[in-house]
């Protein structure tokens, strides 16, 4: 099922053709039946008019096909059921009226029936097609009902019968159709939605571990396959232990949060990030060499020591660090996303990794890995690459 904008082009596209294919028919059958219907002088001229201001619209971009949905539902059917009424009471001939709504009204209501289906829910579009079908009906019936009293049950009697019956059935035929559709499209809509949760970490919204580690698969092949450099980075939360234990798991698990939702707008949009456990984060850069990753890196250590505190409370075992100035009254600096208790930043150790040629995720994974343990080892709160401090505070 496509997007929304993508089903409107759709059904701009389908109506256009139907334009197109129906509107040239218009005069024919105004030329060909001129003397047998003489309210169509009118009523046929109108709707070439409403046919050719839908086609340029929807042509132009002017009119969309939801407006011209709404004309076709408002216009059409009042249109064909005054021809209607004037085939059935102002045509003597029963059987010269009874072809023409055999050959054109009746096929038309279906027409009618199928955009009601297309630009409406099934519950709704059964109301309009239904509708419209009843009110055909009721045009119908004293004229059928005259007739037979008149000369009994003639051919053509059965044959307006028929065609109401015919228009009815199909009637509920795409009501059960149009529902089919719903029902296909809502289950797909599940499927896609429960496929969605299953790749994303429900605390910090990012792409899961499963996630990340089929598109970092992905990358590592088209790195080696065209000989591109692609980076790898293990984010850590500082002492995030500690965190849980002195500030409890609800801030620890507003830390990773907030961590989450800085890091996204500190990379770009080929980057790939997600929770790889606990409190690790797995960051894929392609097209990046070492060098790059760990100054896009350095940004985000900045930014999210600057964006990201911890309640004053929670000791790190580093002493007390205070945002801003400490004089009596003065109120912390800097934005703080756990609230204004909040006083100590928040700070990441980083372990990068840059793809060699032939290296397998694991390998990658081992390297990157290393380096983080050599980050905390120096200190934390810095890059490293391979084992190597690049950069760090």
């Amino acid at each position: 099922m496509p997007d929304r904008r993508g089903w409107e082009a759709t059904k701009r596209a389908i109506y256009l053709g139907a334009i197109a294919l129906s509107a040239p028919t218009v005069p024919l059958v105004l030329w060909l039946r001129w003397d047998e219907e003489p309210l169509q002088r009118v009523t046929y001229p109108l709707l070439l008019v409403v046919l050719s201001i839908l086609f340029l619209g929807l042509l132009t971009d002017r009119i969309s096909a939801t407006v011209a949905e709404r004309v076709i539902l408002s216009a059409l059917p009042v249109l064909w059921l005054v021809r209607m009424a004037a085939v059935l009471y102002l045509q003597p001939d029963l059987s010269i009226a009874a072809q023409i709504v055999n050959q054109s009204i009746g096929p038309g209501v279906v027409i009618l029936g199928i955009i009601a289906y297309l630009a409406l829910p099934a519950r709704h579009g059964l109301l309009v097609a239904g509708g419209f079908v009843l009110a055909c009906m009721a045009v119908v019936l004293p004229r059928v009902v005259t007739e037979v009293v008149r000369v009994g049950v003639t051919s053509d009697v059965v044959g307006l019968v028929r065609v109401g019956v015919t228009t009815g059935v199909s009637v509920a035929l795409l009501y059960a159709l149009a529902t089919l559709k719903e029902q296909v499209a809502l289950e797909r809509a599940r499927a896609e939605g429960n496929a969605t949760l299953a790749r994303t970490d429900q605390l910090t919204g990012l792409p899961n571990r499963r996630a990340i580690h089929e598109r970092l698969q992905e990358l590592l092949a088209l790195a080696d396959r065209y000989d591109r450099p692609l980076t790898l980075a293990i984010v850590d939360v500082d002492h995030f232990k500690r965190i849980n234990d002195t500030a409890g798991h609800l801030a620890g698990d507003e830390v990773l949060r907030s961590v989450a939702a800085v890091m996204p707008g500190l990379l770009r949009d080929a980057d790939v990030i997600g929770r790889w456990g606990g409190d690790e984060l797995l960051v894929v850069l392609p097209e990046t060499t070492a060098d790059a990753a760990v100054a896009s890196l350095q940004r985000v250590l900045d930014e999210v020591r600057a964006e990201v505190c911890l309640p004053v409370g929670a000791s790190t075992g580093l002493g007390p660090v205070v945002i801003g100035s400490t004089e009596p009254g003065a109120s912390p600096t800097g934005s703080n996303r756990l609230g204004p208790s909040a006083a100590r930043p928040v700070t990441l150790s980083v372990g990068v990794a840059q793809h060699r040629c032939g290296d397998d995720q694991d390998g990658l994974l081992r390297r990157a890995d290393h380096a983080l343990y050599r980050a905390k080892d120096g200190g934390r709160d810095r890059v490293v690459v391979d084992g190597v401090e690049l950069a760090s505070v």
